[in-house]
């Protein structure tokens, strides 16, 4: 093995420890055994999910002693296992980011000495072309897609992938040199980066607060988002008023900012409507007027002007760039007009699971309307007395499920409704609601009390709209 570990060679002995729900564990694999690798699969988990998984990976072939890959390295799949024993002479472990520093095989792994890395570092050793890599706490997937978007429409070859929920792992045949990688990075990911990992360019959207159950503290989610600054070769970007990012080390050869005050030297920003963006202390460049624009608030503004000064950074085209962001549509479960029930829109926001992703959704519809706030799940850091705070200032009433639905209820201010489940908050928030008015589904909260993840808890959302409507026809 190589002294990287994240480039194994053939013959390593690897053990994937826990496969994912968006892929990553499943294209580390396929990766490892393309290297030649001998990888043992384990997940403490031994669902629908992840039998489908193992189903997916052919048989080997007895006759010729390879795989599907067409390599001669073994897969060995242990599911609904985490014991220490897995460890037995493995050479490398492969740590799905989801899988907890305290976790005993973890600890295990590293008291013997046994390197460790995980799927994006796979995808970093071997990549070929520039990774663009970014993060923050909300609208990194917007603003990946956006700048992937605008590459693409600038005739850049791009790839999006990461976070997002696709492994860039999965794409090694479209690999080229002179290719850009987009890449969302997570807080769990960055604080598992290896020091000597090299990343083009970092992107951060803004920085606050969130997964202090993972992290701790938030000083120590901050120091994990750090960790992307300090890879960067060519540029960092981050917002102008950030007090956090701008506060991270950087040996980046440039660093921009975006606000939505005028550009200054080596920034986007906002002037007489447009967004704008200055290479260094050239003169402004227009990209688009921000009223042009299909996504709605300030906070999507501030992800254009990011997307945009990376876009330009890299040698996109002002015009194409503006075209592609004029007419980018909202990502699905992102502040999304899903339809109109009785004179009142309902608004998608099923990403959020934190209080600022969801205080800017209200700030943006409470503008000129009543606004029914529907959310609940667990909550990360036990302030509920915050989130109850901010959704009074904006919301007409309150309509709380799952885990956060009591203590909620108990410290509102504003008309509240309480229930166990999502399908019965639903009805309630609709009924509070007149025509005009606007329900919001952002929870605000994390999903992991009722729900595997964000995306399933946002799905019933969707489900439980259209049985509604469904029964609405019938009935007239």
């Amino acid at each position: 093995m190589t002294t990287d570990p994240a480039l194994p060679t053939v013959g390593t002995n690897v053990l994937v420890h826990g496969l994912g729900r968006f892929g990553g564990g499943r294209e580390a694999t396929r990766h490892l055994l393309r290297q030649g690798c001998n990888v043992r699969v384990c997940d403490g988990s031994r669902s629908d999910e992840l039998l489908a998984i193992q189903a997916s990976f052919k048989p080997a072939k007895k006759s010729s002693g390879t795989n599907s890959s067409g390599t001669s390295g073994n897969l060995d799949w242990q599911l609904g296992r985490e014991d220490l024993a897995l460890l037995d002479g493995i050479d490398l472990v492969v740590t799905s980011p989801a899988v907890p520093d305290h976790n005993p095989l973890r600890q295990e792994a590293l008291a013997r000495g046994i390197p460790c890395t995980q799927e994006c570092e796979l995808l970093l050793a071997a990549y070929p072309g520039r990774v663009v890599a970014i993060t923050g706490t909300n609208g990194k997937s917007s603003t990946a897609t956006l700048l992937h978007r605008a590459l693409v429409a600038a005739g850049f070859d791009s790839l999006l992938g990461g976070n997002i929920g696709h492994s860039l792992l999965a794409d090694v045949a479209d690999w080229r040199k002179d290719q850009v990688a987009v890449l969302e990075v997570s807080s769990f990911q960055l604080e598992r980066f290896a020091a000597h990992r090299r990343v083009h360019g970092a992107v951060f959207t803004r920085l606050g607060s969130d997964h202090i159950d993972r992290h701790g503290t938030l000083a120590n989610y901050h120091a994990a988002k750090a960790r992307l600054a300090s890879c960067a070769t060519e540029f960092v970007l981050h917002a102008a008023d950030d007090p956090v990012a701008n506060t991270f080390d950087t040996q980046a050869k440039q660093r921009g900012y975006f606000s939505t005050e005028p550009p200054g030297p080596s920034s986007a920003g906002i002037e007489h409507g447009y967004a704008r963006v200055r290479k260094h202390r050239d003169a402004a460049i227009t990209i688009l007027h921000q009223n042009a624009m299909r996504l709605l608030g300030d906070f999507q503004v501030e992800n254009v002007l990011a997307a945009s000064l990376a876009a330009i950074w890299l040698g996109a085209d002002a015009h194409r760039v503006g075209l592609s962001l004029a007419t980018a549509a909202p990502l699905p479960f992102r502040l999304q007009l899903l339809t109109t029930v009785s004179g009142v829109q309902i608004y998608d926001n099923g990403v959020s699971t934190q209080l600022e992703s969801t205080r800017l959704a209200l700030l943006t519809l409470a503008q000129d309307r009543r606004v029914h706030w529907l959310g609940g799940g667990k909550s990360k850091d036990g302030d509920h007395s915050g989130m109850a705070k901010m959704v009074a200032q904006h919301a007409a009433s309150a309509h709380v499920f799952g885990a956060a639905a009591k203590p909620m209820a108990a410290l509102s201010s504003i008309p509240t409704t309480s229930h166990e489940f999502l399908r019965d908050a639903l009805p309630a928030a609709l009924a509070a609601a007149r025509p005009g008015d606007a329900v919001l589904f952002s929870p605000a909260f994390a999903s992991f009390d009722q729900y595997p993840n964000f995306r399933a808890r946002a799905l019933e959302f969707h489900s439980l709209l259209r049985e509604r409507r469904a029964a609405a026809t019938t009935q007239g």
